[in-house]
C-alpha cells in the first residue's frame, strides 16, 4: 500500500470512527433518561407526576417510546445490516440485536396499544428499554472494538517500517555483499 493510499484510509477509517462516537453518544444521551425512567420507580427513584405509571400509564409508553427513536436512528445500521445478512442466510451479531431489539420493540409498541384500549397493567410489560440499551451497549463495543483495530493497524505498520532495506549476502566468492531487500 503507498504512503498516498495509506493517508486515504486513514483519514476514512478516522472519519467512520468519528461517526461511531458521535452515534453512541446520541444513543447514551437518549439511553440514560429511558433507562431512569423505566426502572428508577421500581427501586424508589422519583419520576415526574405526569409520566408516573400507576397514574398516567400512557405518558409513561409514549415517554420512553419517544426516548428509544433516536437511539433507533442511531443503531439503524444494525436493522440495515441484520436483516439483510439474515435473509441471505448468513446471519451475523447484527442479525442477533435487530431481531432481539425488533421483538423488545414490536412488543412494546403492542402494549402501548394496549395501555390505549385501557389496559394499564401492560405499562409493566414496556421492553423499550430494553432495545435501547442494548443498542447503546454494542455500539459502544462496535466502537471500542474499531478503536482496538486503528491501534493494531498503526501498530504493525510502525513495524513493518522497521524492517532493514538492505541486505548482507555472502556471494559465490566468498565476499560479504550488500543488496536490496527486494532482490
Amino acid at each position: 500500500m503507498s504512503e498516498k493510499q495509506g493517508d486515504t484510509y486513514r483519514e476514512r477509517r478516522d472519519r467512520e470512527l468519528k461517526t461511531m462516537w458521535t452515534k453512541f453518544i446520541v444513543s447514551l444521551i437518549f439511553a440514560v433518561p429511558l433507562f431512569y425512567i423505566s426502572m428508577g420507580h421500581m427501586i424508589g427513584l422519583p419520576i415526574p407526576a405526569i409520566i408516573d405509571p400507576e397514574h398516567h400509564p400512557m405518558s409513561f409508553a409514549l415517554v420512553q417510546f419517544l426516548l428509544t427513536l433516536p437511539i433507533i436512528a442511531a443503531g439503524n445500521r444494525f436493522y440495515t445490516v441484520g436483516f439483510s445478512t439474515l435473509f441471505r442466510g448468513s446471519p451475523n451479531m447484527d442479525s442477533l440485536v435487530a431481531i432481539g431489539t425488533s421483538s423488545a420493540l414490536i412488543y412494546s409498541i403492542y402494549a402501548m396499544f394496549m395501555i390505549g384500549e385501557g389496559h394499564s397493567e401492560y405499562a409493566m410489560q414496556l421492553y423499550f428499554e430494553s432495545a435501547g440499551i442494548i443498542i447503546t451497549l454494542v455500539m459502544l463495543g462496535k466502537t471500542l472494538e474499531e478503536v482496538a483495530k486503528g491501534k493494531t493497524s498503526e501498530a504493525i505498520k510502525k513495524l513493518m517500517g522497521l524492517t532493514p532495506k538492505e541486505a548482507t549476502v555472502i556471494d559465490e566468492e566468498g565476499r560479504e555483499v550488500i543488496i536490496p531487500v527486494t532482490d
